[in-house]
């Protein structure tokens, strides 16, 4: 394989640090060929809060990435996400000395420039900066404006950016990994890349991230993004709620949730029950699984007005015609939807990563969102593909190609 066409993507989340490994085929179709995931450690809401463990569960991930594929791991995409992501609009121009001048990729990347240099925020890093639309003589929306004739060029970007404390410190955990991060994408921006189509983008539409930590959230408009925020709530409120109500560890709750945790009361039989292991209890004790159900929605219905806040705030409501996609691994919770649904007023839809093959069984669900949409960014984004570096260790290959097949017909 050349190395060109394999691409790794890292998401670092609260609960779990997935690495997948892509291969890019000769029609440009994303095939995943590895697959590593590590209990996360050392991290909540997007901050290192233990430099050891995020390397180590880093590192676990990476190998068995590596072993699933065969290949040694050097570069990666990797994400960003927290509390301390913020965003703004802005736009900027150019204007060319002569009346009828071809716009060239060059003049695209000048705008860009032009606009970064502009946004100035104190202990910030920019992450991302998004052309929104593009403006060719105060007149015609473009897509895309390379190529075409014209006298002025003008582009609306969505910028993100990320606090420098929390990107460098994440940063040094990466390489102190052994991995080069060549990108890093936010959150939301990975997720939306690889669970909204097109027609919702236009239509206008919000997507919901729910992970453990975090819940990321993004709004498209006319097909471009106009707003992203990361609320510092998620699956772990739902595990704490539990596992206080119950008394009972947090590694029981999380198990119970996963088990027999649904959205909505009204899914469960009055009379079914669930044993659970209290502290201080040397037998089981049996309760009502209405109970468990109960603490689930309470905290889900809290999530969701905390969103409906958030969005009010927006002013973009209106735009949104599409409703609402909710991702990440909160997501799995059956009977969200149902819940959603009634506590928004609108559609809901569950999204799940789409644009790629194989590991369709492992990776075919919500938490897997922002992992695959970093690959389908990579994908797409010509100027790193031939950046990242994948070595086929012949010595490395031969050892664990045979565990390797076993280990990925688990997952075809």
């Amino acid at each position: 394989m050349e190395k060109e066409k394999i691409i790794v993507a890292i998401d670092i989340g609260t609960s779990k640090v997935t690495t997948v490994v892509g291969e890019i085929d000769e029609l440009g179709d994303l095939h995943i060929i590895g697959f590593g995931e590590a209990k996360s450690k050392g991290i909540d809401k997007g901050i290192i809060t233990n430099r050891n463990e995020t390397i180590k569960s880093i590192r676990e991930s990476v190998n068995l990435a590596e072993t699933t594929s065969g290949f040694k791991i050097v570069d990666a995409i990797v994400n960003v996400g927290g509390q301390h992501i913020e965003f703004q609009n802005d736009k900027e121009f150019l204007t060319f000395g002569v009346s009828q001048k071809e716009i060239t990729h060059e003049d695209i990347e000048s705008l860009h420039a032009k606009v970064i240099s502009k946004v100035s925020k104190e202990n910030y890093e920019i992450i991302h900066a998004l052309a929104k639309r593009y403006i060719i003589d105060d007149e015609n929306d473009v897509l895309d404006p390379e190529g075409m004739i014209a006298s002025k060029l003008e582009a609306e970007f969505h910028i993100i950016l990320d606090k420098q404390t929390s990107y460098y410190n994440l940063k040094r955990v990466i390489e102190a990994a052994g991995i080069n991060p060549v990108k890093f994408v936010a959150n939301p921006v990975a997720s939306a890349t690889s669970v909204l189509y097109n027609e919702e983008k236009e239509m206008g539409v919000i997507l919901l991230d729910i992970g453990a930590g975090t819940t990321d959230m993004a709004i498209y408009v006319e097909g471009a993004i106009e707003y992203t925020k990361s609320i510092p709530i998620g699956g772990n409120q739902i595990t704490m709620d539990i596992a206080h109500r119950f008394k009972v560890s947090k590694e029981d709750a999380e198990t119970l949730k996963k088990e027999y945790g649904v959205a909505i009361v009204e899914a469960v039989e009055p009379e079914e029950t669930i044993s659970i292991y209290p502290r201080g209890y040397e037998e089981a004790v049996e309760i009502n699984k209405s109970l468990l159900v109960e603490t689930i929605e309470a905290r889900l219905l809290d999530i969701f007005d905390l969103i409906k806040k958030e969005l009010q705030l927006t002013q973009l409501l209106g735009k949104v015609n599409a409703g609402i996609v909710i991702t990440g691994g909160v997501a799995n919770i059956p009977h969200i939807k149902t819940l959603a649904e009634a506590s928004f007023g609108t559609d809901i839809r569950i999204g799940r990563p789409k644009d790629y093959r194989g590991f369709s069984e492992k990776l075919s669900f919500p938490q897997y969102a922002t992992s695959i949409g970093m690959l389908n960014i990579l994908r797409n984004d010509n100027s790193f593909s031939s950046s990242l570096d994948m070595k086929q260790n012949s010595n490395f290959f031969d050892m664990l190609k045979k565990f390797a097949e076993t280990v990925r017909s688990w997952f075809y």
